[in-house]
């Protein structure tokens, strides 16, 4: 009888840990609050856009910086496409001292008409770079 309620034990353990394996959730990230600088680049052939930008977080550990475009039916009438600049905040003690991320974003085939980028923070957080073309 001990037999089998080890053996139970170990198959319903077995079982719980691949489902929550199946059930990874990327943490969702947040907006950052301020957005410190944007750049960008294009390859030589520019056939691609290379957007960077640079945020400020309220404390050390944060993770998983992405720049995610906006998306839009239409293109923008003033050229300045838009992103988003996120972070995934941490969990657990943390260093208390303002800290940086930084996100890059590849644009294969960037639209003819493009003049710039504008990446949001939330609030007054956004910065717009306009290109030299």
């Amino acid at each position: 009888m001990l037999r089998f309620a080890c053996a139970a034990a170990f198959a319903l353990a077995a079982l719980s840990s691949s489902s929550a394996e199946d059930k990874k959730v990327e943490p969702k990230g947040e907006q950052l609050k301020n957005v410190i600088s944007v750049t960008h680049s294009f390859d030589k052939d520019k056939k691609t856009l290379t957007v960077t930008a640079v945020g400020q977080v309220p404390t050390g550990g944060w993770t998983g910086a992405k720049l995610t475009p906006r998306k839009s039916k239409d293109a923008p009438k003033d050229g300045i496409y838009e992103y988003d600049l996120t972070a995934v905040r941490p969990t657990g003690f943390v260093t208390q001292a303002l800290s940086k991320v930084k996100a890059e974003h590849k644009w294969e085939n960037p639209p003819a008409d493009i003049k710039g980028v504008k990446v949001y923070g939330t609030g007054e957080g956004a910065k717009t770079v306009t290109f030299d073309k």
